[in-house]
């Protein structure tokens, strides 16, 4: 399932604002702390005797994902940092969707956790409710993440999470149809030639002509979705049909004809074309991999998606982090487990049981599975999707993406939808 899936922004956020005013106020409370970094292979500083929130507790409190696989790294991870600390560490799993409803509720009354866990899609409305707190990170504790991962745990300027996993989209292709993934999607058309036939539903290549795969169009050529000045996003400037948004899609909208995608393709119909052998490439994510390597084999390969417009192709990326909860009593040995669980070693772990990319690049490079390496590759054009809340308006763009494809004018759909977007923003008071 696409992760923009997932980007349906809860209107809980402003229902709970009021939750924001009751917020424990614990301004530099997280400060001085910067050197317990809990990185390289699995040390950890220990705090023992302080005062006020640095004693040491009875226990630690993590909300994990419900996920099985999740569970289980977390579990084995959290028996580790008991062993090496002695403090005792509480495991609840708690659906991800279901987390930042249920913290709202439980959290003001003391029954919250430590730590919770949450994509940064859903950063914006944590904040705005306020449950969670910026974290001082010292520049070696930074360093442990890749940018892509720290950059999408940002909310205006401050940092309020410790990135987990990270995840994207790439170019996954069959062997025996393809030699080499040519270097500029552009080149892809001339493939088309030789292995695509409409009639026979065979195609050189394929992606489904959604806003969320169409984004290095827009990028690469000079668009842009919300302005952005000294880390804040600005939704009142959409940058989404500017001059570059409708060079980048016009040039999109030639290449879908050239390449003979079809203009409704989508990823159940992409996905069993390429599993029987009819199409070359697509641009899939992470979570295609299984299926696609249980039936392909060997002949299975990925890899980053090639240039566009000259310039590396950027794709949005998924990023899963811990939060630190604002009503912890805690919150300085939450930090300490936080980067211990997102720690080289632990982070080893944490792939080896459920198959996600690490967010840390030492970590990445230690993954032996090649087929994860067009990934790997690929998060380093990756660009965090924006997570304000004003972002959910912005997936009009899907229609935008559609009528485009199907002939309509670019310059007058792009005019259309993103006056859509903006009285949506503003009609919600986001």
């Amino acid at each position: 399932m696409r992760m923009r899936k997932t980007m349906v922004f809860s209107l809980i956020c402003m229902i709970m604002l009021a939750f924001s005013a009751c917020a424990p106020d614990r301004t530099g409370q997280l400060n001085g702390n910067e050197d317990n970094n809990g990185g390289g292979n699995g040390g950890i500083a220990v705090q023992e005797q302080g005062s006020g929130e640095d004693e040491k507790p009875d226990k630690l409190i993590i909300w994990s994902n419900d996920d099985a696989k999740h569970v289980t790294a977390v579990e084995q991870l959290a028996g580790e940092f008991t062993a090496k600390t002695g403090l005792p560490v509480e495991v609840v799993p708690v659906s991800g969707s279901e987390q930042v409803q249920k913290l709202a509720l439980a959290a003001p009354a003391g029954n919250g956790p430590d730590l919770f866990y949450q994509p940064q899609d859903r950063l914006g409305d944590i904040v705005v409710q306020g449950l969670a707190d910026p974290v001082e990170l010292s520049e070696q504790e930074r360093a442990q993440y890749s940018e892509a991962a720290l950059n999408a745990v940002q909310y205006e300027g401050q940092i309020y999470g410790f990135p987990i996993s990270i995840e994207t989209y790439a170019v996954y292709y069959n062997k025996a149809l393809i030699d080499q993934v040519p270097a500029a999607l552009e080149d892809v058309a001339e493939l088309s030639a030789a292995l695509t036939d409409p009639t026979k539903d065979q195609y050189s290549f394929l992606m489904v002509p959604d806003f969320y795969y169409v984004i290095p169009f827009i990028t690469n050529y000079g668009g842009y979705i919300f302005g952005e000045k000294d880390g804040k996003y600005d939704p009142a400037d959409l940058g989404l049909n500017n001059e570059g948004s409708v060079q980048g899609m016009t040039a999109f909208a030639d290449f879908i004809k050239r390449t003979g995608i079809p203009v409704t393709m989508t990823s159940d119909v992409m996905d069993t074309l390429f599993l029987e052998g009819k199409a070359g490439m697509v641009i899939n994510g992470l979570w295609a991999m299984k299926t696609y390597s249980d039936k392909l084999g060997d002949q299975l390969g990925t890899a980053s998606i090639p240039t566009v417009n000259g310039k590396s192709a950027p794709s949005f990326v998924g990023v899963k982090s811990w939060f630190i909860s604002a009503y912890s009593e805690h919150p300085s040995w939450a930090k300490q487990l936080a980067l211990f669980l997102t720690n080289s070693d632990s982070s080893e772990v944490y792939y080896e049981n459920t198959g996600e990319i690490p967010a840390r690049p030492d970590a990445q490079q230690n993954i032996g599975d090649p087929l994860y390496s067009g990934f790997v590759q690929q998060i380093e054009s990756g660009i965090a999707m924006p997570n304000i809340p004003e972002m959910s308006a912005v997936w009009n763009m899907d229609s935008a993406v559609d009528f485009i494809v199907q002939g309509e004018d670019p310059p007058s759909v792009l005019d259309e939808v993103t006056e859509q977007i903006a009285a949506q923003i503003k009609a919600t008071g986001q």
